[in-house]
């Protein structure tokens, strides 16, 4: 049973997890896949953890701490000894049924000429259609379903005699924004990073600097008011650090090495809807 500090995390965890499904859905990336990914982060970061003596931990000591089975882990450790990580491997393959059916598409002699375009197919009625298209890759999932998908994220369209074209190759369901790979990275990790640290009770040194000014009592008609207000005032303060960090940082000799650099800064941001109480379900 969960203690009531760990029911307590999860519910920020969970809280956490909705924006993070919303954009991980956005740009195609299945649950499995996403899984995956969290449990070689659970493994690696179980593995960097050392006992009273500083010594590193086990397969078995990993297994326990993090419930993945002891052949999972050893699995994951071999993978990271070799400097991969379980997006490098190639025979990796959990995408969702419409990422499925595009690659077949491509690729598969029953659904792609001999140059490997892609053939032009009714939806239903014959073995070379889009409904056996994908019965073939995606089992028991609806045509009509991924289809909608498909066409959603225009990776098809439909012709005047009623088949289907396949316009893509990869499916990706929205307009990919770079900037929200570059806010994961540059934005929540950190942060993330930052509540860590302060958090490990194992700690020797003072803690990061976190703070955020909240209200939830503000009159609709001042928010965009203070939405206004605050991208004006919080422009000059980072302006200001990033002023006073080009100033100081070390800089580069003819070889493009510096002395002694050490990574460092400062992140602000704005956020305007629930709160992560009211997304946890009770």
């Amino acid at each position: 049973m969960n203690s009531e500090i760990q029911k307590r995390l999860l519910r920020s965890v969970f809280a956490l997890c909705m924006p993070m499904a919303r954009l991980m859905l956005r740009y195609g990336i299945t649950f499995d896949l996403f899984s995956e990914v969290a449990k070689e982060a659970f493994v690696r970061a179980a593995f960097l953890e050392t006992d009273g003596r500083g010594r590193h931990t086990n397969v078995s000591r990993v297994a326990v701490k993090t419930g993945i089975s002891r052949k999972e882990v050893s699995r994951l450790r071999n993978l990271i000894g070799s400097g991969e990580t379980t997006l490098d491997q190639k025979n990796l393959d959990r995408s969702g049924p419409p990422a499925k059916v595009l690659h077949a598409w491509h690729t598969d002699p029953r659904f792609a000429d001999s140059k490997g375009a892609p053939r032009v197919l009714e939806f239903d009625g014959s073995e070379v259609s889009f409904a056996a298209l994908v019965r073939a890759v995606a089992g028991d999932v609806p045509p009509g379903a991924v289809r909608a998908e498909l066409k959603k994220a225009g990776a098809i369209l439909d012709t005047d005699a009623g088949n289907i074209v396949a316009t893509k190759r990869y499916f990706v369901p929205g307009n990919v924004d770079e900037k929200a790979i570059t806010s994961l990275s540059g934005i929540l990790f950190p942060l993330m990073s930052g509540i860590d640290h302060n958090s490990d009770p194992a700690r020797s040194s003072e803690g990061y600097i976190q703070r955020f000014a909240f209200s939830d009592s503000l009159p609709p008609n001042l928010i965009p008011v203070f939405r206004d207000w605050s991208r004006s005032e919080v422009t000059k303060f980072i302006e200001s650090i990033d002023d006073w960090l080009a100033e100081h940082e070390s800089k580069s000799t003819d070889d493009g090495q510096t002395d002694g650099r050490g990574i460092v800064g400062i992140g602000v941001y704005y956020y305007q809807g629930p709160s992560a109480e009211d997304l946890v379900p009770r």
